[in-house]
């Protein structure tokens, strides 16, 4: 799996947590797939926990989460290009479901990208409903009890 990743989370829209994030985002979602940044970032940045992999203390990759009545909702799921298919998003992800046990939450759900489906079936999601399209780009949701 290369180097050990650190991953640290916070709570909010301010601080280095959210700011090392807010740059993979940009990188990724922004310059890689041109989404509008007008939509990248939304109404709820503030209502968020933020988490960030670090290796070699450089932020490499991303995830939010916000609390729903349907449980743990995942989103803004990202990896910078170079750290790709080497297990960090699946470390982000253990990181969220031990959090999400701890508060005795039993779902966690989030609506991804068509390309990544694969990813989000490795580890453990399952499709639930029709394609929806969010930004110009397919989409599905995903549901993984835990």
């Amino acid at each position: 799996m290369g180097d050990q990743m650190d991953i640290k989370s916070a709570f909010g829209n301010n601080g280095t947590v959210y700011e090392d994030g807010m740059k993979i985002r940009k990188a990724v979602f922004i310059e890689e797939q041109n989404i509008d940044a007008a939509l990248e970032q939304d109404e709820n940045e503030s209502r968020c926990r933020y988490y960030v992999g670090y290796v070699n203390q450089e932020p490499v990759t991303t995830a939010r989460i916000m609390q729903t009545d349907e449980g743990t909702l995942v989103q803004r799921v990202c990896t910078l290009k170079a750290y790709r298919h080497q297990g960090l998003s699946s470390q982000i992800f253990q990181a969220i479901e031990q959090d999400a046990k701890a508060k005795e939450i039993k779902h966690i759900w989030l609506f991804a990208q068509d390309h990544a489906q694969k990813f989000y079936l490795n580890n453990g999601f399952t499709v639930v409903g029709d394609q929806v399209m969010e930004a110009g780009i397919p989409h599905h949701k995903m549901v993984k009890e835990i």
